[in-house]
């Protein structure tokens, strides 16, 4: 199975800073995966602390494929019109930031 970390930029990293941390990783339809380094709560808190500390916002990406897919398939880009993404943000909850923004309502 495939999993990556990476940043993404807006326009290039000429132009602006990255504003995602990514974790990439490859999911069957059935939303099974076999990450290479599993999360644990641990793991993804220290990860979103460190990404918000550095001003960026965390981002999982899965690829989804269909489970019938073979290797050699994967090999070619023709498969890439059977791949769907489903990305998710992960937010930390401050509770200063959240006590802030209560005191401006």
């Amino acid at each position: 199975m495939l999993c990556l970390f990476s940043v993404l930029y807006r326009k290039g990293p000429p132009f602006y800073h990255a504003s995602y941390s990514v974790v990439i990783e490859r999911a069957d339809d059935a939303f099974r995966a076999s990450p290479l380094r599993p999360f644990s709560w641990r793991s993804l808190a220290a990860l979103s602390r460190i990404t918000a500390n550095v001003s960026k916002e965390l981002m999982l990406c899965y690829i989804i494929y269909p489970a019938d897919l073979s290797e050699a398939e994967l090999d070619s880009p023709v498969c890439l019109r059977k791949l769907k993404v489903q990305e998710v943000i992960v937010s930390r909850w401050v509770s200063s930031r959240e006590r802030a923004e209560q005191d401006d309502i």
